[in-house]
């Protein structure tokens, strides 16, 4: 490929392999030596391994990447590095198949939170607490961490940052890419070290504490306990988590404008925001009254109490649950998958489509029903008080209907299969939106362990294509044109 330098691109991956493994490897290293349960090699075999490839990578002479190679390794760093935390799976001998392993790690890197585990409790603390920290990490992104928590002299900020879905920093903050990744960092470091500390007050364990934590802020989802987040039985626990979920899956640049206009009604001044919680809100009550009138439940209190968990963990595409809802009405169970597919607030750790693409479409049928009554009006589309022009448009629908084919054709070929069509479905929206568990066989009280090894590395790649938001990874289809 003509003015692709691959030995730039090999030490921008290296570097950040090698720095990504110690932030997910050193912690769960000394928790196991803490512990003593004999998993050391677990975790030090993968940091070798990425210590000795960037080694490699000595020689060659730092350069500020150009477009096209920023975008490849925004890409490939979301396929590789789960292929290296894999290896910590395999040599634990508790998900022994490399596939399996693949498709956890990708899972929690991601933040989807789907797992292919009969038995989590099986599994030692100190895997579990990679497992969940692996959450954390993906939650905020490889490349911001790269940028802000990170020490380095490489140019890696706004070329590589932007093409990471531009999920946690958005394209128009440029040109101080650096500045603001550190204050969304520091707000992520607030949010997890408030959450860890409330959980401890509420009476949780450090190690859930932490573990929950992790899985929370970032929408991930992952639970060190086959019951998820119902092992706690506990009102105001439940109530911290909801309340972390929701927080996780606003606008992280917000909380920065909050503090620096010392004043909340920034949240409430930002459209997505405003619609985001009217959704959970009308969502909560919908399945509340039904919940309570078909007799799900017999006191009121119950059916609010599991149906806002439940409804904040789907808006949210976070995935925990307090108990198996998959014999709820077939109208909450519709309901959930609808706003789990809508998704989070954009700028945020959560999954699906964002509220701010759902504004984009509600005000363009408005324009066009608008435009057929009064033909000579002149309509358009202001989003956040910007005029939208035509080339952000049709990067829009191009993203939309990229999203939709995805889940359409991995749905699909999970039929093949032999899985039913709510099982298929269901599991490819969850995968593509970082919802994690779903319906039917893979419900909460199932897992993804059913699919065939090629059905697994399909849903593994479908949960990338989610978490970069499609546009990135079907670019380099694309890359000799770039």
């Amino acid at each position: 490929m003509k003015n692709f330098r691959f030995k730039a691109v090999y030490k921008y991956l290296t570097f950040m392999l090698f720095m990504l493994s110690l932030l997910t490897f050193i912690p769960p290293m000394i928790y196991s030596i803490y512990i003593e349960d004999e998993e050391l090699l677990s975790f030090i075999f993968p940091v070798f391994i990425s210590l000795f490839l960037f080694s490699l990578s000595a020689p060659i002479k730092i350069q500020r990447l150009t477009e096209k190679e920023a975008l490849f390794v925004a890409v490939s760093i979301w396929f590789l590095f789960p292929a290296l935390t894999s290896i910590s799976y395999v040599i634990s001998g508790y998900i022994p198949d490399p596939i399996d392993a693949y498709f956890e790690s990708v899972s929690g890197f991601t933040t989807t939170g789907a797992s292919i585990l009969n038995d989590i409790e099986v599994l030692p603390k100190s895997v579990l607490f990679m497992r969940n920290l692996t959450n954390w990490v993906g939650g905020l992104g490889f490349a911001v961490f790269a940028v802000s928590f990170l020490s380095t002299k490489l140019p890696i900020g706004k070329a590589i940052v932007k093409f990471e879905a531009s999920k946690i920093v958005e394209e128009k903050i440029e040109p101080r890419v650096k500045e603001v990744t550190k204050i969304v960092f520091s707000v992520y470091i607030l949010l997890t070290a408030t959450q860890i500390i409330l959980m401890k007050i509420a009476g949780v364990n450090w190690y859930d504490a932490f573990t929950f934590t992790f899985a929370t802020v970032a929408t991930g989802g992952f639970a060190p306990y086959n019951q998820s987040a119902g092992v706690f039985h506990n009102f105001a626990v439940e109530i911290i988590i909801t309340i972390f979920m929701v927080l996780g899956a606003i606008n992280l640049q917000l909380y920065y404008l909050v503090y620096k206009k010392k004043s909340l009604k920034v949240f409430f001044k930002d459209q997505e925001v405003v619609v985001y919680l009217s959704i959970i809100g009308l969502s909560v009550l919908f399945a509340t009254a039904i919940l309570y009138i078909k007799g799900y439940y017999y006191s009121l209190y119950d059916s609010f109490r599991f149906s806002l968990f439940q409804i904040v963990s789907a808006a949210t595409t976070t995935g925990f649950s307090t108990t198996d809802y998959s014999g709820w009405h077939y109208s909450v169970l519709a309901l959930m998958m609808i706003i789990a597919l809508i998704g989070a607030v954009g700028g945020s750790t959560g999954g699906g489509i964002k509220i701010y693409r759902l504004i984009v479409i509600g005000k363009t049928i408005y324009g066009e029903i608008k435009r057929i009554a009064h033909p000579k009006v002149v309509y358009r589309l202001i989003i956040k008080g910007k005029p939208v022009d035509n080339s952000t448009l049709n990067m829009f629908w191009a993203f939309l209907s990229l999203y939709l084919l995805t889940i359409l054709i991995s749905g699909f070929i999970l039929t093949l299969g032999d899985h039913d069509l709510i099982t298929s479905f269901s599991a490819s929206i969850a995968c593509i939106t970082s919802l994690g568990p779903s319906l039917a066989d893979v419900g909460p009280a199932s897992n993804f362990a059913g699919f065939s090894d090629f059905e697994k590395l399909v849903l593994s790649f479908e949960m990338i294509f989610g978490r970069l938001e499609i546009i990135p990874v079907i670019s380099l289809l694309f890359f000799r044109e770039l």
